[in-house]
C-alpha cells in the first residue's frame, strides 16, 4: 500500500528538522507515527491512572501466600513459585 503525501513548507521544515543522517523522509514520517502512537498509550495510561488514584486495595485479600519453605503460592490454585535461591530459608 502506498500513501501520498504532499508536504507544506512547514511540514518539510519539520522533517528536515528531525532527520537523522542517513534516514529517509519515510523513515521520519515512521518515527512520527511511532511517537504518536506511543503518546497515545501514555496518555491512556495517565487516564487509567487518574482513574485509579483513589482505589485502595489494602482491605482486600491477598491471592497468595507464602508456604513453610517461603516460595510463595497462589490461593485457590496449585501454582507456587519458589522462592529465590539467594534468599535464606
Amino acid at each position: 500500500m502506498a500513501i501520498g503525501f504532499r508536504p507544506t513548507d512547514d511540514d518539510e521544515r519539520i522533517i528536515q528538522g528531525f532527520k537523522r543522517e542517513g534516514e529517509s523522509t519515510s523513515d521520519v514520517l515512521r518515527r512520527g507515527l511511532r511517537s504518536l502512537e506511543r503518546l497515545a498509550w501514555e496518555e491512556e495510561a495517565r487516564a487509567d491512572m487518574a482513574r485509579l488514584a483513589l482505589e485502595d486495595l489494602s482491605g482486600e485479600p491477598d491471592e497468595w501466600e507464602y508456604d513453610e519453605h517461603g516460595d510463595v503460592r497462589v490461593v485457590g490454585t496449585d501454582i507456587v513459585v519458589p522462592a529465590r535461591k539467594d534468599r535464606e530459608r
